[in-house]
């Protein structure tokens, strides 16, 4: 990703979230991203884990969440991989926002709170890497 980044790992286990959260939190104040910065990344891989957990895997799994936060081009860059199905956070368009259920607003949300979303298939890990 880039020189200044930094990685987390934990299981896709919904007990798991505080910890990946406050970890988060720390390291983003060590690069020096303002609180509300770091309030709105939080709820973003808050949004992706949930979403790894009860969509991909269909509940806990000892399958591994992977982050990398980092700095690129002065903006912030986080990498999210998983170890779930085949999935592109990338794509989402009108037709889906006029089918999603009442709650399934996750997609929508992140895209609305990044710069840009790219989404590639490795192996056996879905990778996500959102720029704000």
């Amino acid at each position: 990703m880039t020189a200044h980044s930094t990685d987390i790992s934990v299981s896709a286990r919904y007990a798991e979230l505080p910890e990946l959260l406050a970890s988060l939190a720390e390291q983003a104040a060590g690069l020096g991203v303002a609180a509300d910065d770091s309030l709105r990344l939080q709820l973003v891989v808050e949004e992706l884990f949930i979403n790894t957990i009860s969509h991909g895997h269909h509940g806990d799994s000892e399958g591994r969440v992977s982050l990398a936060l980092g700095r690129k081009d002065g903006g912030l860059t986080l990498r999210y991989e998983d170890e779930a199905p085949p999935f592109d956070n990338s794509e989402i368009g009108q037709k889906f926002r006029s089918t999603v259920a009442v709650g399934g607003q996750g997609l929508e949300l992140i895209h609305g709170m990044s710069k840009a979303v790219r989404y590639e298939r490795n192996g056996q890990r879905n990778i996500t890497e959102i720029e704000f």
